[in-house]
């Protein structure tokens, strides 16, 4: 594991080195508290030892996400060790395992809020510059922070951006609404020495030279900036009383939601967002569907409950309605 996490490092992928890193953490520590020596991939990867370290970060009270995240990261790395023939095949190894993704929690605005982040003044600079952050990746059909903190000045053609995704690295085409124009103007980077088209990653001379475009410093600064924009957003939703968490990817799964609503093609999302299959995209609009589940649930039980008043009233006078 540690190959495949140097070779993303090499690659400017620390975000997903990082989660490789975690998981490498994860599995050494469990393996530690239960075994003695080096660990080797013929005992690691048994059914026993992944059923022992699942239910382990259970223990510890990570999410069903988390513990899905850790187990995906060992299947990849199963999957080259077979490739490299360094470990033999096993059928449906991960099949006892938990590897799906849950969307237990609600990430997108309802239409009302998103439209009053659009549109509310917000006094404090710093909250008004977290607004427009916010507001720009919506406009960009939920752009990652991580994408827009990135964009170069080159990025941009007249109208339209093409960049490619941190993540993934697919090129992606947005054309730039007049409103998403507006946006840019003002958060434009003025340094000209600078790659950056936005003022986000602060330009300073560890960012200017050779190490700076795509290194390490730059995602530790980009790290650092991100949480104190979640911080900022929060501090956004206390004031406007929205009554609910804010995070970057909220812009990103109001988009997603927003556009599944107003009957847009699950295809057509999964372009938009630049997702690598619709898998993904479905995760993203499993949160809203299990509301319409519940919404629907809840009107039956209210008919049903109207019905049983009625018929009580007639026959059963004494009867307690729930």
């Amino acid at each position: 594991m540690e190959t495949v996490i140097l070779r993303l490092e090499s690659e400017g992928r620390y975000g997903t080195a990082h989660v490789y890193q975690s998981t490498l953490n994860a599995i050494s520590q469990y393996w530690h508290s239960k075994q003695k020596g080096t660990m080797k991939l013929d005992k690691v990867f048994t059914p026993a030892l992944l059923q022992g370290f699942e239910r382990y970060l259970l223990e510890n009270m990570l999410s069903m996400n988390t513990v899905s995240t850790y187990m995906r990261m060992l299947r990849a790395i199963y999957h080259r060790a077979t490739k490299e023939r360094r470990i033999k095949w096993k059928q449906g190894l991960f099949d006892t395992v938990y590897t799906g993704v849950r969307a237990d929690t609600k990430r997108a605005l309802t239409p009302g809020h998103m439209g009053n982040i659009l549109v509310a003044r917000q006094t404090l600079p710093s909250l008004r510059e977290a607004q427009s952050w916010f507001v720009l990746l919506f406009l960009l059909r939920g752009m990652p922070f991580i994408d827009l903190a990135r964009l170069r000045k080159c990025d941009l053609h007249g109208n339209t951006l093409i960049y490619k995704r941190q993540k993934t690295g697919r090129v992606i085409t947005v054309n730039v609404t007049p409103e998403a124009m507006r946006l840019i103007n003002q958060l434009a980077n003025r340094n000209p020495r600078s790659p950056y088209l936005l003022s986000i990653l602060p330009d300073n001379p560890r960012t200017q030279d050779t190490n700076g475009f795509g290194s390490r410093e730059e995602y530790r600064l980009y790290q650092a900036i991100l949480r104190g924009f979640n911080r900022k957003l929060n501090e956004l939703s206390r004031r406007m009383n929205l009554g609910e968490k804010l995070s970057s990817y909220t812009a990103r799964h109001t988009w997603a939601t927003t556009a599944y609503q107003k009957k847009c093609a699950t295809g057509v999302i999964c372009n938009a967002l630049g997702h690598s299959s619709m898998k993904v995209t479905e995760t993203y609009l499993k949160a809203f569907e299990q509301k319409e589940i519940d919404r629907t649930n809840r009107m039956i039980i209210s008919y049903i409950k109207k019905e049983a008043e009625k018929g009580c009233k007639n026959q059963y006078p004494t009867a307690i309605i729930l």
